[in-house]
C-alpha cells in the first residue's frame, strides 16, 4: 500500500476539523441549575408591606429551609444565605424566575424577616460562548486547509 504524507496530513485536517465543529454543538454549555437563596435576619418587626407567615402553620419543607436559613444566620457574622435547587425548595417560597419575595416569620414571639430570591444562570458570553465559537472557526479552518490540499495543489 502507497502511503503518501500529503494524504494523511489531509485525513487529520478533516478528523480535527470536524470534531472542532461537532465538539460544541454536541455538548452544552455548563450552565448550573437554578437555586433558590434563602435569607434569615433577626430581630424584626411586622412591616405592614410585607406578608406574614406564622411558624407554626408552615410545612414541614418551609420550616426545614426556615431554620436552616436561621441557623446559618446566627453562626455566621456577615449572614450567609442558604441556596437549594429549585426541585429541592418549597414551591410556596419560591419566587418567580429572578425574583425576590420578602416575608415576616412570627417565630417564638419574635420577628424575623425571610428574603426569598430566585437566581437564574445563563452561559456567560466570555468563558461558555467565545471559546465554543472559537473552537468552530479553528475548525472551519482545518477543513478549508484540507480542501486546498486536497484540490489546489
Amino acid at each position: 500500500m502507497d502511503f503518501n504524507g500529503d494524504t494523511a496530513l489531509i485525513g487529520i485536517l478533516l478528523v480535527v476539523g470536524v470534531v472542532l465543529i461537532a465538539l460544541p454543538v454536541l455538548v452544552p454549555p455548563d450552565v448550573p441549575n437554578d437555586r433558590v437563596e434563602y435569607y434569615v435576619e433577626g430581630d424584626w418587626m411586622d412591616n405592614e408591606d410585607q406578608p406574614n407567615l406564622v411558624y407554626a402553620n408552615l410545612t414541614e419543607a418551609e420550616r426545614e429551609v426556615f431554620e436552616e436559613a436561621r441557623r446559618t444566620n446566627e453562626n455566621t457574622s456577615s449572614g450567609t444565605p442558604v441556596n437549594f435547587s429549585v426541585d429541592e425548595a418549597p414551591e410556596s417560597l419560591t419566587p418567580s424566575p429572578d425574583g425576590i419575595s420578602i416575608y415576616n416569620v412570627r417565630y417564638e414571639n419574635e420577628w424575623y424577616l425571610l428574603q426569598v430570591r430566585h437566581r437564574t444562570y445563563e452561559a456567560d458570553f466570555a468563558t461558555q460562548h467565545l471559546p465554543r465559537l472559537g473552537a468552530m472557526a479553528l475548525g472551519a479552518v482545518c477543513l478549508v486547509g484540507a480542501a486546498y490540499r486536497r484540490f489546489a495543489v
